[in-house]
């Protein structure tokens, strides 16, 4: 059974520019909360206040408003939906949780966006297999199945079927907002250099110890809240580019033209969940265009909810597997080419002091409770990711 924290933390989303005092129903006075800040509904900040009487005083808000840093933005303006590209957005699942799969369709059903598909693409490679449940949308949804075990094998079948300009990627444990294709079809238009646009994850709960601690530990899937273009030319002073893998965002909340995928290539199979390397196959997708001299936009505005592990067990197989899906790209990279590893030595110190640089700071949490023993699941796992890539090679080894 997964710990529970002694109260959930709720999530409530205030406007900036209409501080009042917030009711929440069941809250308890001393209950942690924590306020996601928004203007004109783009999340600006996020903090962590101290529930009284029922709610948050307005007082405690002016507080928190008052705290916020500055994000920056991308240029901005609201189009028409002829000017909009068409989406292909792809699901790949395993349908581990059924209900979960329905609910993350249901959202991509009834985006307000005028045209796109879904593609959904059955991961599990038994031909035996329960066959996937009815989903609403009609023709719009289309399913498919992909015996290949992996997230990448799965997401490269759903690239081949795709019809879209542009093809969107998210997960089934992930809820999209309402308007997540506008927000990322007018990055792609406002910004026609961009070949990849990458969005804003927030939690979809806090309701157990471990997705708190996710939180906390790994500062959610973001590192920002700014919007920004990230290429080799805009970030030539940034003495970590492009090996600060945090600045990419997550795979769960990724656009990439479909233009772009035929110039760069698919998905590597032998990175990601369902592979012995357990993930790493977003940022090598990433670190791919970026090195291909493309650009990157990261749009906070593209807002999805992911469904963090609930339990202790799953939460530590998460960090050994992004501990191991990171260091295996890495092996992919210098074994691919070689210069890549004098590179990255000449900025190993640097990346070792922010890898260790303390964590307090990376949430809102007023301090940290994960456990110790989290950073070893993590460090072992970046041990094992080079000998994971080497497995994971001989096992698809003349595999697409």
């Amino acid at each position: 059974m997964a710990p529970v924290i002694s109260t959930p933390i709720p999530i409530v989303g205030v406007d900036v520019d209409a501080p009042a005092r917030v009711a929440i129903e069941g809250v308890v006075t001393g209950q942690r909360v924590w306020l996601e800040l928004t203007r004109n509904g783009r999340v600006v900040g996020v903090c962590e206040v101290t529930a009284e009487d029922g709610g948050v005083s307005e007082a405690a808000l002016r507080e928190c408003i008052g705290s916020l840093t500055p994000v920056s933005s991308l240029p901005y303006e609201v189009l028409e939906d002829s000017a909009l590209p068409f989406f292909s957005v792809v699901v790949p699942t395993i349908c581990g949780i059924p209900a979960r799969l329905q609910k993350a369709v249901d959202c991509l059903v009834n985006l307000d966006y005028p045209h796109y598909e879904i593609i959904i693409v059955d991961n599990r490679p038994d031909p035996n297999r329960e066959p996937l449940p009815p989903f609403a949308g009609g023709e719009r949804v289309r399913t498919f199945w992909e015996p290949l075990r992996g997230v990448s094998a799965a997401r490269n079948f759903g690239i081949a079927q795709a019809a879209g300009e542009i093809i969107a990627f998210t997960d089934d444990d992930v809820s999209v907002d309402v308007q997540w294709l506008r927000e990322l079809g007018t990055r792609f238009v406002l910004s026609p250099e961009v070949d990849a646009v990458s969005g804003l994850v927030l939690p979809l709960e806090l309701r157990t110890e471990p997705q708190l601690w996710f939180e906390e530990f790994f500062g959610g899937f973001n590192q920002s809240l700014d919007g920004e273009l990230l290429n080799l030319d805009i970030l030539s002073d940034d003495p970590l580019f492009p090996y600060s893998t945090g600045r990419f965002g997550a795979s769960c909340n990724m656009a990439i033209r479909s233009s772009t995928l035929r110039r760069v290539g698919d998905f590597d199979v032998r990175l990601g969940v369902g592979t012995p390397t357990h993930g790493g196959e977003d940022i090598d997708m990433s670190m791919k265009l970026v090195l291909a001299n493309g650009t990157f936009a990261f749009e906070p505005r593209a807002k999805v909810r992911h469904q963090h592990r609930d339990s202790t067990e799953a939460f530590f197989t998460q960090v050994f597997g992004y501990g191991t899906g990171l260091t295996a790209m890495f092996t992919k990279l210098i074994l691919h080419d070689p210069r890549h590893l004098f590179k990255m030595a000449r900025r190993f110190p640097r990346g070792v002091r922010v890898l260790l640089k303390p964590r307090h700071n990376r949430s809102p949490s007023a301090f940290a409770t994960y456990p110790r023993k989290t950073y070893a699941y993590h460090f072992l796992g970046m041990a094992y990711g080079p000998f994971a890539y080497v497995r994971s090679v001989a096992r698809y080894h003349g595999k697409r």
